[in-house]
């Protein structure tokens, strides 16, 4: 494997063993220390290197460049860590906010995401009113509760305000339905509320059409994004049965999608010529369905590199993963974000296995079911130590499942298509629904069969070590088939 061919991968490990090590050493960090070495090695860099046409091959600059990239992931993931840690207001008393996600429903309360001045969130749980509440609405609270995330009081809360933390949450607070009113948004939405509010139309519309319950919520889950109705004991069988991934829009619903249109535009008959309007269709549809879908962080991910055009390139992986995480650092402790770059990069890494003649002179759907087998193989291989390192739990049943409901995850998404075509065609819309409905109670049971067999999943508990010498492991392994 010649590094030379991947400038970008150099950049990427420095940079994230930065934030990395930033994490580590957190409590001692100074960012605009940190920014002035980073600025001192830029300018070295540029005005004591001698540039030459071949200077990108020089030692000395390859080094100083990743020393830079080291640094420069060290001060975005520490000013990202302490502009989060310092974002709660200094009134705790009274909590002023905008509504900036659909509010989510409890059994006793509604948790509401509220977006500060300041760019933090904090997580509100208020008690149910008959306030009606929309996105963009401004909530005054006088909390019962206030607890930061950045240092919880109850260390039993500990890991789930981690998590909260991660994601941009710098508190969470209680207020009683008494302790909470809201001022209504002034003036027309703004277009992000407007596609936020999008997605609950159409649950709506989806509702009223017979397509609810579990089964609905499969659905949603996987055409519009929409995962508030699943419940705990569904996400558990798709856990353990190793087919969690389908639930989350990612690469995979991309890939479907890009499929579907490369059929409807003859993508293979059209000239090379015409290939590039494919292409710009493609990327429309893609981010209109990520529009649709809130913008959830798997499927943005997912768009994100293959509008970089190489969805199984090294470099796209890389580029990608230095664009969002410029974004946001803490992304980095996302466990989706780590599988699905996992995921991507272990295939883009066995790419001459599976583009090998193994089934080259095999009929089509052997060729299909073949190619479908390896990278489903290559997944999980790849993602088992990221999944226990986590969970503690490894699907041990991932391939079958995988092989079992992949086929239901493309009728349903191809006939929840036809389903929005033919709304207006009432016997049409009716089998539709009812196609729609057994696929999904369909899967769901399949699922929750197989994932309650003895020998689905096995328990693992590797550290932090064992994980990354797994990892040393496989990547040494990658590089011999690359060869």
């Amino acid at each position: 494997m010649d590094w030379q061919n991947y400038p970008l991968i150099r950049l990427v490990i420095p940079f994230v063993v930065g934030m990395v090590g930033a994490n580590l050493f957190l409590p001692h960090m100074d960012v605009t220390v940190l920014f002035i070495l980073c600025c001192a090695v830029l300018a070295f860099l540029f005005f004591f290197i001698p540039q030459q046409p071949d200077t990108y091959r020089d030692g000395k600059f390859g080094i100083l460049a990743m020393t830079f990239a080291f640094l420069l992931g060290m001060t975005l993931y520490t000013r990202k860590h302490q502009r989060t840690a310092q974002g709660i207001p200094q009134d705790t008393t009274l909590i002023c906010g905008i509504l900036s996600e659909p509010p989510t429903e409890k059994a006793r309360s509604w948790a509401l995401d509220l977006a500060q001045e300041n760019g933090t969130h904090i997580l509100l749980y208020v008690g149910k009113s008959g306030l009606s509440l929309h996105l963009g609405d401004t909530i005054l609270a006088r909390p019962t509760h206030f607890n930061p995330t950045a240092n919880p009081a109850d260390d039993a809360f500990r890991p789930y305000h981690q998590y909260l933390f991660y994601h941009g949450i710098c508190a969470t607070a209680y207020a009683p339905s008494h302790r909470w009113t809201l001022h209504p948004q002034q003036g027309s939405p703004s277009l992000l509320h407007r596609i936020k509010n999008l997605q609950t139309r159409l649950h709506r519309i989806y509702d009223g059409h017979g397509i609810n319950g579990e089964t609905g919520s499969i659905v949603e889950a996987m055409t519009i994004g929409r995962k508030a109705d699943l419940s705990a004991d569904l996400r558990q069988a798709y856990a353990a049965s190793g087919v969690s991934h389908i639930l989350a829009l990612s690469g995979f619903h991309v890939g479907i999608i890009v499929l579907l249109l490369q059929a409807l535009l003859f993508y293979r008959l059209m000239p090379l010529r015409w290939r590039w309007f494919t292409h710009l269709l493609t990327l429309l549809v893609l981010w209109a369905f990520a529009a649709v879908a809130g913008f959830s962080p798997s499927l943005t991910r997912a768009t994100l590199m293959y509008s970089i055009h190489e969805l199984l390139s090294l470099n796209s992986c890389a580029l990608a993963l230095l664009i969002m995480l410029c974004i946001n650092p803490l992304q980095l402790h996302d466990v989706g974000f780590q599988l699905s770059f996992v995921s991507v990069i272990s295939i883009s890494l066995s790419a001459p296995l599976l583009s090998s003649s193994l089934f080259a002179t095999r009929p089509l759907l052997v060729q299909l079911i073949g190619s479908l087998l390896l990278i489903t193989l290559v997944c999980t291989l790849a993602t088992a130590p990221l999944v226990a390192y986590h969970f503690g739990r490894i699907p041990l049943l991932a391939i079958f499942s995988n092989l079992l409901i992949t086929p239901f995850v493309y009728l349903l998404m191809y006939a929840s298509l036809l389903w929005w075509l033919f709304l207006w065609c009432a016997p049409i819309h009716s089998w539709l629904t009812a196609l729609l409905n057994w696929a999904a109670d369909t899967m769901n049971g399949l699922t929750t069969h197989l994932s309650s067999l003895p020998f689905a999943t096995a328990e693992w508990h590797p550290n932090a070590l064992t994980t990354l010498l797994c990892y040393i492991l496989l990547l040494t392994l990658f590089i011999k088939i690359k060869k």
